[in-house]
């Protein structure tokens, strides 16, 4: 039976994929021996180490937004907005605490030491220190002390920990990285809105023009070239929604600098992004499954944890699918 190492990166609600996918693992008959996380792939892949899985997944399928944010107890202090521990104890109360030495597999959760820089590892000790240190992301969650260190998210130094997996010979390194941007689309989008925005500028200074002939000189041709420049018109509009509704579906960020917050949200995902690349580029998987960052954003995306978890599966499945196709033709030749 073929063994797999998973390791998940970070991602926020969109971790909630991890579940579908390890789903689809097992389903397929293989044996995940073991499991790296960083953020929510810490969290999630603890929560499945720990043989919580069944109802952890119960209980997020079930929140609503209002109760996504009753999680969010307030932090009165100047270092974050939530303290982080009414997660914790929900948490706490549908997946067994155990010690990260007693579980059934290898688990590994990545966090990052707020003072040194340092990578820190955590390959024993209670699992929910653990997971709570990999989830405090810096400004949101309060930093979590261990011993000397003042942890907080591990996406700050290895948001995709391929090189931190734990491996078996002859097993399958499969990584699940759901902070991949997008940029071909992006661009293309912000192409067509520029030649549109552009199209728009130049019929709007014509439209004047043409008004001012019509009204100086009315006549025929001027009466027909008005009617050309309403119609033109309407058409530009009409291509300026389609537009703008196809950004939606595809969730193009069009609105990445509107403030503070999201331009400093922003540059945290083309981080994330950046170093996911470099470590799928130096540590390569067998298997590579990728949710876009822009696909699932902001509180709310954690009250659509069904939606997220059947997307996780579906990438995985085909990403098997192919694997598996492959795999058989080489064993043919």
């Amino acid at each position: 039976m073929n063994s797999v190492a998973l390791v998940l990166s970070s991602g926020g609600p969109r971790g909630f994929a991890y579940i579908g996918a390890i789903e689809e693992i097992l389903r397929r008959g293989y044996v995940i021996s073991s499991v790296t996380g960083t953020s929510a792939g810490a969290l999630v892949g603890g929560v499945y180490a720990a043989g919580g899985m069944e109802t952890f997944k119960e209980w997020i399928t079930g929140l609503s937004l209002a109760q996504v944010m009753t999680l969010m107890d307030p932090s009165f202090t100047r270092t974050a907005l939530v303290k982080g521990e009414r997660l914790m104890q929900e948490i706490r109360k549908r997946v067994p605490d155990v010690h990260i030495e007693n579980l059934s597999i290898p688990f590994t959760a990545v966090a990052t030491d707020l003072y040194t820089g340092e990578e820190v590892l955590f390959r024993e000790g209670p699992l929910f220190d653990a997971v709570r240190a990999s989830i405090s992301i810096p400004s949101m969650f309060e930093p979590v002390r261990i011993g000397i260190h003042t942890l907080v998210d591990g996406g700050i130094c290895n948001t995709f920990p391929l090189n931190r997996a734990v491996r078996k010979k002859d097993d399958i390194l499969v990584g699940f990285n759901v902070n991949e941007i997008d940029a071909a689309g992006i661009r293309s989008y912000l192409d067509s809105r520029r030649e549109l925005d552009s199209k728009g500028a130049a019929l709007k200074e014509e439209a004047e023009h043409a008004f001012k002939e019509t009204f100086n000189a009315p006549g025929t041709d001027s009466l027909r070239r008005m009617r050309e420049l309403i119609v033109t018109g309407i058409e530009t509009v009409r291509e300026d929604r389609r537009l703008e509704s196809d950004g939606r579906d595809r969730r193009i960020p069009t609105r990445a600098d509107g403030n503070v917050a999201s331009i400093l949200d922003r540059s945290f995902g083309i981080m994330n992004c950046a170093m996911a690349r470099q470590n799928i580029a130096l540590f390569p998987p067998d298997i590579l499954v990728s949710l876009p960052y822009d696909s699932y954003q902001g509180v709310a995306a954690y009250s659509r944890a069904k939606e997220i978890i059947e997307k996780g599966r579906e990438l995985m499945s085909l990403a098997f699918d192919r694997f598996e196709a492959c795999r058989g033709l080489s064993s043919n030749l």
